[in-house]
């Protein structure tokens, strides 16, 4: 049977062939997990070997609590368990890299050397690793891929740019765009549900429920004026001093005309 999907979404026109079976996937992802190898090689930690661990686990879900299992409660479980697991590792959700020196922890003056960037001490980050609200095992893994980053043979990873993220870039899940349900939909529906609870909380606490249809939202942004380019703030600056010397001068002259009366 073909997956069916929300009104307005792509859905799958045809079903899966007969060899997709979950035996398949089950040694296809036996075959990954064995297969999937990368050695890396550097000389300030030698050679490397990456590769999975030797115990993993692939299951079929055939239920997802009450009523039928649709292409809708699947996505939405694989949503729910990827954020999870995105979410576990206790990171943090900004980038580490100091935004005047773009992380290299030096600025070119004017004489084109290469001077310390003020703002971070030289240390190329917006806020010290040790300093952030993670747990030690999430701070090391943080610290290694700065210090991997910043290494000749790994420059072209920019490991250094996505130490937050422990060295991984991009979404943490993809689909095909022909399945029958978008990321954007489920966020629609996890909206409704917290809505919904935020609404019974406020009559079972005695409050007035919100009115959406007084709610109004404006998000666009109107240009209001351009502040002082270097050269033009100094110059306003002796304006402003010329003005209060002027006046302290006046009021200076008149306290002394008033004395000598």
């Amino acid at each position: 049977m073909a997956p069916q999907g929300p009104p307005g979404s792509r859905r799958a026109e045809y079903p899966p062939p007969r060899w997709a079976t979950f035996d398949a996937l089950r040694v296809a992802v036996g075959l990954a997990v064995d297969r999937a190898r990368l050695t890396i090689e550097s000389d300030a930690i030698g050679e490397r070997v990456i590769a999975w661990g030797g115990r993993y686990k692939v299951d079929s879900i055939s239920a997802l609590g009450d009523g039928e299992l649709t292409d809708a409660k699947v996505a939405g479980y694989v949503a729910k368990y990827a954020t999870k697991n995105a979410e576990g590792a206790g990171t943090v959700d900004r980038t580490l890299m100091c935004r005047p020196c773009s992380g290299r922890g030096y600025v070119r003056g004017p004489d084109r050397f290469h001077d310390r960037c003020a703002d971070c001490g030289g240390t190329g980050q917006a806020e010290p690793i040790k300093a952030l609200p993670v747990q030690q095992h999430v701070r090391q893994m943080i610290r290694a891929a700065w210090a991997l980053g910043h290494l000749p043979e790994f420059a072209e990873l920019k490991l250094w740019k996505w130490a937050h993220m422990l060295g991984f870039r991009g979404h943490f899940s993809s689909k095909s765009r022909a399945y029958s349900t978008t990321l954007g939909a489920l966020r629609d529906v996890r909206r409704a549900w917290r809505l919904a609870q935020a609404e019974a909380a406020r009559a079972r606490a005695g409050h007035p429920t919100t009115d959406d249809t007084t709610l109004v939202t404006n998000s666009s942004w109107t240009y209001l004026a351009s502040g002082y380019r270097p050269g033009e703030e100094l110059l306003a600056a002796q304006i402003r001093h010329d003005i209060a010397q002027a006046r302290d001068e006046a009021e200076r002259v008149k306290t002394e005309g008033e004395v000598w009366r």
